[in-house]
């Protein structure tokens, strides 16, 4: 399983699995968010069934359906064949088209015509310039980097398109942001959507699983979050750590917290907790 990638409907199967289990009494607070914060870096599904292979299914958890990786129904073998036969179609028809053409000029060429037409100064016309081709640029789709000013302009996106500031997760990624919105109702529901400089929606209303509470967008101090960036990347021993993520999140009764996670490509990762307002509560550094 190790050889295949994990996608980010991979990652969020496996983390509903762990916030169950936290819920259920297998983990404690700082396991689930050390749990989470690797799951949510992770690059293959070995990697996710190594955070979840000692814990147990929570009575009455359904796990949602995993994707199929037979290779037998991969859709990109089947492209490669149709590739293959329109390319063998395409050569044949080439191949028809240049011989006809030959016998074509063979049978209406008349010899000497042309050459009678230039002994008597006769010059033929130049053949017509044909204008240059106008392509209409495509422009490019819009796109998102973990910056200041793209941070503070999803925010406006978000309220702009919900209406509301509140959600119950928001995680901010180098490339990406994704969100768990609240669906109106009087159960609590929430749909997952992604903002890449434009909206995907990415899953239908689900129940809200464990004791998550609303976060406001609104109070997290925009400055202050890259200044913490920048800080756990010096403090939390992570060598050559780089910024993975960070999580506005609220758990049960716990006060709102702007986690902070830094990891390298050995899997070795810490994380700084700070309120919405950029206040350090604690760090979790990295422990060999």
């Amino acid at each position: 399983m190790g050889s295949f990638r994990a996608k980010d409907a991979d990652r969020d199967r496996f983390i509903e699995l762990i916030e169950a289990a936290y819920v259920d009494g297998q983990l404690g607070a700082a396991d689930r968010e050390l749990r989470v914060g690797r799951a949510l870096s992770a690059e293959t599904l070995d990697e996710l069934e190594t955070l979840t292979r000692d814990l147990q299914l929570p009575p009455g958890y359904v796990p949602p359906a995993a994707p199929s990786t037979s290779p037998s129904t991969s859709p990109s073998r089947s492209r490669r064949a149709t590739g293959v036969l329109v390319g063998l179609v395409m050569f044949v028809v080439l191949v028809v088209a240049g011989v006809t053409g030959i016998v074509a000029l063979a049978m209406f060429a008349v010899p000497g015509e042309n050459d009678s037409a230039t002994s008597q100064g006769v010059e033929t016309a130049p053949a017509p310039i044909e204008s240059e081709e106008i392509v209409a640029e495509v422009p490019e789709a819009p796109s998102f980097a973990m910056s200041a000013p793209q941070v503070r302009a999803f925010v406006r996106a978000y309220e702009e398109e919900f209406g509301t500031l509140e959600a119950f997760e928001v995680g901010f990624y180098p490339e990406r942001v994704g969100v768990q919105v609240p669906v109106r109702g009087s159960r609590p529901r929430m749909e997952r959507w992604s903002w890449t400089g434009e909206w995907r929606q990415d899953t239908t209303a689900t129940t809200v699983r464990g004791p998550y509470q609303r976060v406001d967008l609104g109070a997290v101090d925009v400055g202050r979050l890259f200044d913490n960036i920048a800080a756990a990347r010096r403090t939390l021993e992570v060598e050559k750590g780089r910024f993975t993520h960070a999580l506005l999140i609220r758990w049960g009764d716990e006060p709102t917290e702007l986690n902070i996670y830094v990891g390298n490509e050995f899997s070795e990762s810490g994380y700084l907790s700070s309120t919405p307002a950029g206040e350090i509560m604690r760090r979790h550094p990295y422990e060999s």
